[in-house]
């Protein structure tokens, strides 16, 4: 709610700068927020479960890329193969 005057209070003004902090962070790789966390509370210091559910995301990102590029090199040795036959 704004006040008479047109400014918003305080509480709104939090909120506000809280989604903003979300939306850059929601930009940041897994990796790229654990690095941020070494930085602001040093090398595996505090944090521990947000560091470990980083972790997780980490691995679960890094097997799901593997997964599509060993997809995709299946793929280009077919189109290859389809390529020298003439089909």
């Amino acid at each position: 709610m704004k006040r008479p005057n047109g400014t918003a209070t305080p509480k709104e003004i939090r909120i506000e700068e809280a989604l903003e902090r979300q939306t850059e962070r929601d930009k940041l790789t897994p990796d790229q927020q654990l690095k941020v966390l070494d930085a602001r509370l040093g090398n595996d210091i505090g944090a521990s479960k947000e560091r470990l559910q980083l972790m997780r995301q980490s691995v679960a990102d890094n097997q799901k890329t593997r997964t599509k590029g060993k997809k995709n090199v299946k793929n280009s040795k077919t189109k290859s193969r389809e390529s020298e036959y003439g089909y």
